[in-house]
């Protein structure tokens, strides 16, 4: 077959081979130029997969924190257990024992 590429294109085997060469060497080089962009758009690709998976995960958590807001605005006895138990609030005459474990 080469002998029929060489005869149709008239070319002696030097000249075919230097062709060869040069193809390849430019196809070794637009791989080597290619190649690290391509990772690097598929580690970005992956990255903003991520990106977008966590603002997902956060619009949720907003979402129920702005709900628990409302709650906490409407409910006065929510209001009390929320202070009593994140700030140690006590009612009116009433004694808090903290037992140390």
């Amino acid at each position: 077959m080469p002998n029929m590429l060489v005869k149709l294109l008239n070319l002696n085997h030097f000249k075919a081979i230097k062709i060869i060469f040069i193809g390849a060497v430019l196809l070794v080089s637009g791989l080597i130029i290619y190649f690290p962009n391509y990772a690097k758009l598929k580690k970005l690709r992956q990255l903003n997969q991520d990106l977008l998976r966590k603002n997902k995960d956060l619009h949720k958590e907003i979402k129920n924190l702005q709900i628990k807001v409302k709650r906490v605005g409407k409910d006065p006895y929510l209001y009390e257990k929320l202070a009593r138990d994140s700030l140690g609030v006590a009612r009116e005459n009433e004694i808090v024992v903290d037992i140390a474990e």
